[in-house]
């Protein structure tokens, strides 16, 4: 297990870092990466997730667009019971192209956002972490196949001189949706008295 997550580790951070966009200047439609197989509901923003799995040498690779994000075969899957489920995406793809997950980059903690498999009810997830680490920095307990159930969601930070120098990775754990709020109901006001006649003046 250890092995397997240091070069998932290597080669993750190697995908995210040295991608090349075929043509900067265009942004690849989100129906690059084969079928929607679940959707991640941030706001009032719907990103298509997509299934990738490790190439040969163990490479992560996201979507090749922005406007998509990947869901990890190897790791546990969306609502497992238990380990870490494991997102990433492209957080620019070219010139123009940013990332339709980057709002969770500036999310204050404690915020919530939704993600279901289609066809399924979404469940919601609490953004509990999110931390900004060396390219070397990404920890084996990101990748856990046991404890606690977790979403883990990477993508590329600090693009300098054409390379991404960091990798930002953030942590959200699974909370219950809050119930939607009753439907406002009108009822007729209640009927006013009419007022007293005015008291006449006596008559002699």
């Amino acid at each position: 297990m250890k092995r397997v997550v240091a070069v998932v580790v290597l080669t993750l951070i190697a995908s995210l870092v040295t991608w090349t966009p075929a043509q900067a200047w265009t942004c690849p439609p989100a129906t690059v990466g084969g079928p929607t197989i679940a959707e991640v509901n941030v706001g009032k923003k719907t990103v298509p997730v997509k299934s990738v799995t490790y190439k040969k040498g163990g490479t992560l690779d996201p979507p090749a667009t922005n406007k998509a994000a990947g869901l990890s075969k190897r790791n546990a899957p969306l609502h497992a019971k238990h380990g870490s489920t494991v997102i990433t995406w492209h957080v620019r793809y070219g010139p123009g192209c940013p990332g339709a997950l980057n709002r969770l980059i500036t999310m204050p903690l404690g915020s919530t956002f939704t993600v279901g498999k289609i066809g399924k009810t979404p469940k919601a997830y609490e953004i509990t972490e999110r931390i900004k680490i060396k390219q070397t920095g990404l920890k084996s307990k990101w990748f856990r196949r046991d404890g606690t159930r977790q979403l883990v969601l990477i993508t590329c930070a600090d693009l300098v001189g054409g390379v991404f120098t960091k990798t930002t990775v953030i942590i959200a754990k699974p909370v219950p949706i809050p119930p939607p709020a009753p439907a406002a109901t009108t009822t007729d006001p209640a009927p006013q008295a009419l007022p007293a006649p005015a008291p006449t003046a006596p008559t002699s």
